[in-house]
């Protein structure tokens, strides 16, 4: 049929949620105006005229978009009222440019030029942009028959949390609507929906009306291989950055972001989970009282201590719990002193101590083994007060031995200096290897773990410190505010002592994937796989590679996110790569991945995952 060459486009929104100085159709994503893109891809598809809608900062609007737009005219109806109503009214106030077929668009939302297209090619007198519902999706959702119809409206008001949107599709907010469809059904029922106090409705009323009739079909275009977002709010202004960025600047993108990759369509081998806890029980339990600790303050240190205490086996009093490592590793940067650091390691601990305040003590390259005797001898003379440590070693996933960490603990308290072990990832290890069990006979040694990591909880931030020495545990809880961990990170306390062999079930899974996918990453060329004892791998690329060029490319090619090792403290860093276990499909995935990447073609590997 034919393309029409004519638009309204509906731009008078306040963009309350996204707490905007600016009008919300100028808001950029990947560099451009939303509305601007839009007029721009309109142009392109043959449109004409387009008419604006406007209301919040119209003169904003006006003196971006002008007259016309890529040869096309621009026309404008203000809205005097858009603080008190909604899209329905905005419509209606453009009626008397309904007159022939029409692109209908919402101003916030941003999508691919060749969007427009795929709805005039479509034989249908009404035809809406689609594609499948995923979760984080707000606003209207349709159910479509076996032809592509629609079968089914939904509007925001009309999904309760009985309503399971599995199956369904996720309008675009661009529509096509032929002259027909708008003479005879669309603009007299919305003029009637006006007449009857509906200032504050939805135009989508009208198409659930059209929907419902069945004189109309509205034709459902999936449009899932074009890139579009409708965007509300700041969650929906990072997709749209993401998703209409090019590869280096979303890596760029989520490199800054720290976390929350499960938002974007990637594979994720950077952050560090237990991909098998917590179990299905535990999290329906904590759901049953996600009101109750959500709304009520959650108890105190003591009580704390003591919940955390039963669950590890540890007596109170010497436990501190924090709102995960990171907030400890904060305190003794200030509490520490002068502090040697054992590096290659976790980078938390250099960013918290001042330069003048530490000294490193380098693993040597590249076996990164450490001799206890070296390191005391080097830090007595560097007159530290603490050495800090991490076992397993990020990045490398090598435990120290247990019996050389107590040598060195000893050694250390020989000259009055303290031993901090991080043991964050030890649970991956062969059972056994924890220091913990030693306190009491090793008082300088203090112990630091994140539960973030092995209990799979990263959004909870749970960690804690544990040492014998009850006077430095009291200095660390006292640098704490009363109420530092929040109301759901106490109910997972309170149920975790039920499910201990669940946990212990599920360190066991990890590491049987881990030496898979170390098997695996140990058939790549020119690579040298470490023996890893966390549930990550560490990985020597070939001689003139480079990591964060690997990793450019993975993520580029794969969309697949591993880590380079080019800001530890290591000879050599972009040598290196670290890529967390996942789940056995996963992990071969990412191996024939890489093998992909260094050597520029498909690369057959023998073992893993079928």
């Amino acid at each position: 049929m034919n393309r029409p060459t004519k638009a309204v486009v509906l731009a008078a929104g306040l963009g309350r949620r996204l707490g905007l100085h600016h009008a919300k159709p100028l808001l950029p994503v990947a560099g451009r105006p939303i509305l601007l893109r839009t007029l721009d891809h309109l142009a392109a598809a043959g449109v004409r005229e387009t008419v604006l809608v406007v209301g919040h900062r119209a003169d904003e609007v006006r003196a971006a978009v002008g007259e016309s737009h890529a040869g096309m005219a621009v026309t404008y109806v203000e809205s005097d009222a858009y603080r008190t109503t909604n899209n329905a009214y905005s419509l209606w106030l453009a009626r008397e440019q309904l007159d022939r077929d029409v692109y209908l668009v919402e101003g916030d939302v941003v999508f691919d030029p060749e969007l427009p297209l795929a709805l005039a090619a479509v034989d249908a007198e009404v035809a809406t942009a689609v594609a499948p519902h995923r979760s984080g999706m707000n606003g209207t959702v349709v159910t479509l028959d076996a032809a592509g119809t629609v079968s089914a409206m939904l509007l925001p008001a009309q999904q309760g949390p009985e309503i399971d949107l599995a199956g369904t599709y996720k309008t675009a907010n661009v529509h096509l609507l032929r002259a027909r469809y708008l003479r005879e059904e669309f603009v007299p029922a919305l003029e009637a929906l006006i007449a009857d106090g509906g200032h504050g409705a939805y135009y989508e009323l009208v198409l659930a009306d059209t929907v419902s009739a069945g004189r109309f079909p509205l034709h459902a275009v999936d449009c899932a291989h074009l890139r579009w977002y409708e965007v509300d709010d700041l969650t929906d202004h990072a997709a749209a950055e993401y998703l209409f960025a090019d590869s280096e600047d979303r890596l760029t993108l989520l490199e800054n972001l720290h976390g929350g990759y499960w938002r974007y369509d990637l594979v994720d081998h950077r952050l560090l989970y237990n991909l098998y806890f917590p179990p299905a029980p535990l999290v329906d339990e904590l759901a049953r009282e996600f009101r109750d600790a959500l709304v009520h303050y959650p108890v105190g240190h003591g009580a704390l201590q003591r919940l955390l205490g039963a669950a590890i086996g540890q007596p109170a009093e010497r436990l501190v719990v924090a709102n995960g490592a990171s907030e400890l590793i904060k305190i003794l940067g200030r509490l520490a002193g002068r502090t040697a650091l054992v590096v290659p390691g976790f980078n938390e601990y250099e960013a918290v101590f001042d330069e003048a305040d530490v000294h490193r003590i380098h693993l040597p390259a590249p076996a990164f083994t450490m001799d206890p005797r070296r390191v005391a001898d080097e830090a007595r003379r560097a007159g530290v007060r603490s050495v800090i440590i991490t076992s397993p070693n990020n990045p490398t996933s090598m435990a120290v031995p247990r019996a050389d960490l107590v040598t060195l603990a000893r050694l250390l308290a020989d000259d009055g200096i303290r031993l901090v072990v991080d043991e964050s990832f030890v649970d991956f290890c062969a059972p056994g290897h924890s220091l913990e069990p030693d306190l009491a006979e090793l008082p300088g040694l203090t112990v630091v773990k994140s539960m973030s990591k092995v209990y799979g909880i990263g959004g909870l931030r749970l960690g804690y410190l544990l040492s014998a020495d009850t006077e430095f545990v009291a200095d660390v809880r006292a640098a704490l505010p009363i109420w530092n961990v929040n109301g759901f990170a106490e109910s997972f306390l309170r149920l975790l002592p039920r499910y201990r062999d669940a946990f212990a079930a599920s360190c066991d899974r990890v590491r049987s994937d881990r030496d898979e996918l170390a098997g695996l990453l140990g058939e790549l060329p020119g690579v040298t796989v470490y023996p890893p004892d966390a549930n990550y791998v560490m990985l020597r690329l070939p001689a003139g590679a480079s990591a964060h060029e690997v990793v450019r490319r993975t993520f580029a090619e794969h969309g697949i996110l591993v880590k380079d090792c080019g800001g530890k403290s290591m000879p050599d860093g972009d040598r290196y790569l670290r890529v967390a276990c996942r789940a056995p499909q996963e992990n071969k995935r990412l191996a024939e991945a890489l093998a992909e990447v260094l050597v520029g073609e498909p690369y057959p590997l023998a073992t893993g995952a079928s």
